[in-house]
């Protein structure tokens, strides 16, 4: 994704390069595997708070992403 922050001269880009969703009954879980930032400062707030932490997604959205893997 590219993101135009407030403060920033130009665009930010986010590639998660890798993720998992768990779905089990009506619940569903997004991890984010693996993630990269085009700015240092933000990669590194992806390592600490988003990587490798599951995330809780409602079912059908974590049914979608499943068809795109």
């Amino acid at each position: 994704m590219r993101l135009v922050l407030l403060g920033e001269t130009k665009p930010i880009d986010i590639h998660v390069t890798e993720y998992s969703v768990v779905s089990r009954g009506e619940a569903a879980t997004l991890t984010i595997v693996g993630a990269t930032a085009s700015r240092r400062w933000l990669a590194a707030a992806l390592r600490e708070f988003v990587v490798g932490r599951r995330f809780d997604i409602p079912a059908n959205a974590g049914a979608i992403l499943k068809l795109l893997t």
